[in-house]
């Protein structure tokens, strides 16, 4: 069956990630230049939290459904709830802002930031949810085509931008078809930044691949990774972000998120975060 993002919509990994995907995007926007979004494996870029597939799993009552606008919150926190819309106690979706509470996904929050002259590029290999994306996010280029694909497209005509490599991990190879696309990428478009999303399930497998990700690509990095500390086995109690090229100041920025989102999105009494440059 292939993944279905709907089920997972909004949970702590999607914040972890979306929150550091904003914090990415503004650092583009700090310069008046035109950029390029690439996001490999897009979804379908909206996702509404009351569906029968939302409320089958309930995730983003643990992740989402815990944030709230706080008066000491780092400003790329405050950014990303803006962007979402996210305006209540967290208990449950406010009827008075939506019918419906919707949650964007990595291309929606993109096309927020986007400015006149950005650009977005989106591919999404599965017909029925790439058509869901196109009406959701209509303003993106869309290529209805495998992700691992996407090198092809670079590098892009504005010459920075961000590539967003976010993999469903469905099969055992997908940690090494997601470390020779970075590769690729990376070798394609040297200046740009790439941010690559991965569970962690495996953690022996999950730092090889940081490991060879960084040898291979040659260039500064930052692995950036949230576990919640949630008991029992067989589900994703963590994940993280490995970001190739981050820009000036993120390393901060993103150790100061992280250190304010573990204990709210803590699933057990030891939540761990860490945000480690290459050396």
């Amino acid at each position: 069956m292939h993944y279905r993002h709907a089920f997972h919509a909004g949970n702590f990994a999607d914040v972890f990630k979306h929150v550091l995907l904003v914090g990415l995007i503004e650092a583009l926007n700090r310069k008046d230049k035109p950029w390029c979004y690439l996001d490999t494996h897009a979804g379908a870029g909206s996702y509404d939290l009351v569906s029968e597939d939302a409320d089958r799993t309930g995730e983003w009552r643990e992740g989402i459904g815990r944030l709230r606008h706080e008066a000491s919150m780092p400003p790329m926190v405050a950014r990303y709830l803006d962007l979402v819309g996210w305006f209540g106690d967290g208990a449950e979706p406010r009827a008075d802002l939506k019918h419906s509470r919707v949650y964007p996904g990595s291309p929606a929050l993109a096309a927020r930031l986007r400015r006149d002259g950005d650009r977005l590029v989106c591919c999404e290999r599965v017909a029925d949810i790439a058509a869901q994306l196109r009406a959701h996010v209509p303003e993106a280029q869309l290529h209805v085509r495998d992700g691992y694909e996407a090198h092809a497209l670079l590098p892009p005509r504005e010459k920075r931008g961000l590539v967003l490599v976010d993999p469903p991990f469905e099969s055992r190879s997908e940690f090494d078809a997601a470390g020779d696309f970075l590769v690729q990428a990376a070798q394609r478009f040297a200046g740009g930044i790439h941010a690559l999303w991965y569970p962690l399930k495996n953690r022996h497998e999950a730092e090889r691949f940081v490991r060879r990700a960084r040898r291979d690509c040659a260039r500064p990095s930052l692995n950036c990774t949230l576990e919640t500390g949630a008991p029992g086995e067989g589900q994703m109690r963590g994940c993280g972000l490995l970001v190739i090229n981050p820009p000036f100041g993120f390393v901060d920025e993103a150790k100061t998120v992280l250190a304010w989102l573990a204990p709210r999105l803590a699933q057990g009494p030891r939540p761990v975060w860490s945000a480690e440059p290459s050396s």
